[in-house]
Parts: C-alpha cells; structure tokens; sequence
C-alpha cells in the first residue's frame, strides 16, 4: 500500500509540472490511486472530476503513470464512496500553511483562466441542446410533446434533425399525462422502429416508482441517470413531476438541483416540458414567459420557448442559454406525421417573406414557378415560404385552369 501511495504521489508530482494549476486544482487535486491485478484504480471525490478524468485527460494521466510505474498498466476511474484509501500528501499549495490553514483564498489568475484547456460543452443536439437543464414552455396544445417524442427518437437512434447529426444515446421518456395507448399512436404516427434504447415511463407510474421531485423524487430521479447513463431524459410535464406551488422558489429550487447536477455529472440533457404565462406572447421571451417560480429560469441551463397561433402549422422556437447562441428558429409542425421541420432562422426567413412579398406587388397572380424564377429561388423553398405565408395569413391562393395563382390578403384578385 506504501508503495501504492509513493508511486501516486510521483506521478501526480509529474502530472502537477505537466500542467497548469487550475487545471491540476479542478481535476486531480485529492485524487488518490490502488493498483490491482495489472489496473490502476483512480478515484476522485467529485462527481464533477470523474467524466473530465475518463476522457480528455486520460492519455496524459497514461503516459504520467507509465513513465513512473515502468509497467504497462490499465487505468480506471472511479467515485471515492464512504472508506477512500488515503490521499497522498500533497506539497503545500500557495496560499496553504503546513498546518493546513489558509492564509489566502485559492483563485484562478487571468492567465490560467484564457491559457488552460477547459473542456467543452458537450451536446445532445448540436447548437440546440447542451448538457444539463433545458426547459421547453409554450401554451397548452402548441405540440410540444410532439416535438420531445420526435427528439427522444432522434437521439436514440442517433439521425439528424434541425440540420445537425446526432450522437446517439440511451433516453429516458417520463409521459407523465400519456397513457401507453396514446403514446404508441403518436409513435406510430412518427415511424419509431420497436428496438430503439428507449424507457418509458408513462401515466401513473411516476407517482409510485420515484414521486414529488421535491420530496426526494429528485434524487431518485437522479440516482436513475447516474445508473443508467442517459443521454436524454424528458419529464413531461414538470408540473405533473412536481406536487408543491411552482410559485414557491425553495420548493423548485429542491425539485430541480439534484437534476441539475446529476445532468452536468453525466453529460445528461434533461428536458422539461413546461406552460407559458398567460401574458406570454405578446412579448415572447422564452425565460421570463416561464410559468412560476423565477427559479426556473434561474436554474436551467437553457430555455426553448414555443410560440404558435392556434389553428396553423407555423410556429417559432426562441432558444436562449448559457451555452447557446440566442436564436428564433422558424419551424412548423405535419399532423399527419406528427414532426417537426426546422426552416431555418426566423429573422432570415423574414428577410425572404418580404421578397415574396415586394414580387407580388408587382406581378399580377404569378405561379409558383413565376415567383421562383423571378427570385432566382429553388421553387421547393419558395413553396414551403408560401405555404408558411398563407398558414400565417399573409397570402391568399387561387385555383385557375388547374394552376395555383398566388396574390396578398385583402387584394381583390378581379380588380
């Protein structure tokens, strides 16, 4: 054991001069080591540590421990639980007495904070949706379930949506308002293959199998991710997971940290599918639109706000975050299918609305094809920006001799 404890004490000796020191404070400080049957065991006490340690400082703690075992080993990584094996004593740090007691606070200089290689964020949808809390609010009936049943598959099954390709990863679905009939509809409805790494949890086991996530339920929900490695958890609803007042800022703040954690722990995105307020809209602002406690907003990592008039298909999808760059996608929904199709950034789509518009000022009913070529467009794209024109009421269409004539809403096309 002596042994053990010199030969990881030299390596982390190595390691602390092969560095910078906010980058061997964060992530190897207090680590200690046990070899066993050619392995070298690595435990850390922070759950924030352990994935750092496992992937991108792992070929430099190898070749460290090569260079000072002279042994080919295997590393593992693990959480130091209740009995560690003592930590080797580290020499002091500045600021640090030989008693132990601090003479100073240990901060990061400006050097250490630009110059070290801090590891980046890592994403469940590329520029969309990052590791940690995520909240998806709109008003009742807007499609969002829709929309985190079509993500669910997405990330199981590791495809593409929205542009970006998607790693693929273990979901956890918690359909806490879908009985199992209506979820394998609305399954059906998108194509889900039977063998996806899906598990669901659906109306009426929520409440038995983990409960209130203010009342323990979050740290059971929680023990779960860790357990099983989620690249995906959705709760839908947050209001369903959660029995005290949203209002309530000490309520939420319980309910939602253990998640929080675990999230960033496991490089886990958690959804929560949530209401707007009723003033929403007006103003749209996909964390101040929250429904409750500002302790949402405050908590999660990143906000997605779903804005869409009843009775069309288009809709907007503000995103703002920590992480992500603030954007509205514009976006619209096929019930036939029940998916979601990304067009494109909102203000550019705009952009491109008001060439439709200006052609037709000046073109008396023109055609699909007359606007496409007139704007030099691929007439696909200017058929999904009409069709997205007329859902919004911005257009009106006629049929003449079997050919759709285009012309503006309130503009009598026999004047």
């Amino acid at each position: 054991m002596l042994t053990d404890e010199l030969n990881w004490q030299e390596t982390l000796n190595l390691l602390q001069n092969s560095m910078s020191r906010a980058t061997f404070n964060t992530w190897l400080l207090n680590t200690t080591a046990t070899l066993r049957d050619g392995r070298l065991i690595i435990y850390t006490p922070s759950i924030y540590a352990l994935e750092t340690l496992k992937s991108r400082l792992r070929k430099t703690i190898q070749t460290a421990v090569q260079t000072i075992y002279q042994a080919p080993l295997e590393l593992e990584f693990a959480l130091r639980t209740a009995e560690p094996p003592p930590a080797p004593t580290l020499p002091p740090q500045r600021g640090e007495l030989e008693g132990g007691e601090a003479d100073e606070l240990d901060l990061l200089t400006a050097n250490e904070i630009l110059t070290t290689d801090w590891p980046e964020p890592i994403w469940a949808i590329p520029g969309l949706l990052p590791v940690g809390l995520t909240i998806l609010a709109g008003k009742p009936k807007m499609g969002k379930s829709w929309l985190i049943l079509q993500l669910a598959k997405t990330i199981a099954a590791g495809s593409q949506i929205f542009g970006s390709a998607v790693e693929p990863g273990r979901v956890l679905y918690l359909a806490l308002e879908d009985p199992p009939r209506r979820l394998r509809e609305r399954m059906r409805m998108q194509r889900w293959p039977t063998d996806l790494p899906v598990d669901f949890m659906v109306m009426g086991q929520f409440i038995h199998q983990i409960g209130d996530l203010s009342n323990e339920g979050g740290q059971r929900l929680a023990r779960q991710i860790q357990n099983r490695q989620y690249r995906l958890v959705a709760i839908d609803t947050l209001s369903r997971s959660v029995e005290g007042d949203q209002n309530d800022v000490e309520i939420m703040t319980r309910a939602l940290i253990p998640i929080h954690e675990m999230a960033h722990a496991k490089n886990c995105a958690v959804l929560l599918c949530d209401h707007h307020n009723k003033a929403s809209g007006v103003n749209p602002d996909a964390i101040a639109d929250i429904l409750g406690s500002t302790a949402k907003g405050a908590l999660c990592d990143t906000a997605w706000g779903l804005y869409r008039q009843r009775g069309q298909n288009d809709a907007r999808l503000s995103v703002v975050g920590r992480e992500v760059i603030e954007r509205t996608l514009a976006m619209s929904i096929n019930w036939e299918t029940g998916l979601w199709q990304d067009h494109g950034d909102a203000a550019k789509l705009t952009d491109r609305h008001q060439e439709i518009l200006d052609v037709l000022e000046y073109l008396d009913r023109p055609t699909l094809n007359n606007i496409s070529r007139v704007l030099n467009q691929d007439p696909s794209n200017t058929y999904k920006r009409l069709k997205a024109m007329l859902n919004g009421g911005l257009l009106k269409k006629d049929i003449q001799k079997r050919e759709i004539l285009y012309h503006l809403n309130g503009h009598d096309p026999e004047e």
